[in-house]
């Protein structure tokens, strides 16, 4: 798990999560990398990028007021990208599952730690889940647009501090 941390505690995290090997899956890392460098600069908000939701994280966001999590879909979206609020949810977990999705991680944050921050899911979608470490071109489009919607969503919500552009990669 890469956390990358702020000074002070962040009060927005964003959690991309993905696996990096399997092509369009690593969507969630892709944008975690393109927004390192817009986010870094911002106090408040804290990046982490890792292969799959992972309980550990629940102690170290339970201060957030914002949580955005960044994943591939397999939905055909309009435009590629889906931003859909999250609620917490117990149901159909169980300990010792493999997949953590973000109601239930929502639902853990708000039973252990009595936090509900306003949480999004922004769902990218995803073309290819072959072996490798490269996103479908269509998918990169698609990333990069859900990193540049983020950054301003941070800037609409007063918590960026400026709202610089991010330049698409050839």
């Amino acid at each position: 798990m890469t956390i990358d941390l702020c000074i002070e505690t962040p009060s927005c995290w964003i959690i991309a999560f993905g696996n990096s090997q399997r092509s369009d899956d690593g969507i969630g890392p892709f944008v975690a990398d393109a927004l390192q460098q817009y986010v870094g600069e911002m106090p408040g908000v804290g990046v982490c990028k890792l292969p799959q939701l992972d309980l550990a994280l629940l102690e170290e966001v339970q201060g957030a007021d914002q949580l955005i999590f960044v994943d591939a879909c397999l939905d055909e979206l309009k435009d590629g990208v889906r931003w859909s609020p999250v609620e917490p949810e117990l149901n159909g977990w169980a300990l010792g599952s493999h997949h953590l999705d973000p109601n239930v991680f929502m639902g853990l944050l708000e039973l252990l730690y009595d936090c509900k921050p306003v949480a999004w899911v922004v769902s990218v979608q995803g073309r290819s889940f072959e072996f490798g470490e490269a996103l479908s071109s269509e998918t990169r489009i698609s990333a990069e647009r859900a990193a540049v919607q983020i950054v301003d969503w941070l800037f609409m919500n007063s918590i960026a501090l400026s709202n610089k552009k991010i330049e698409k990669r050839g």
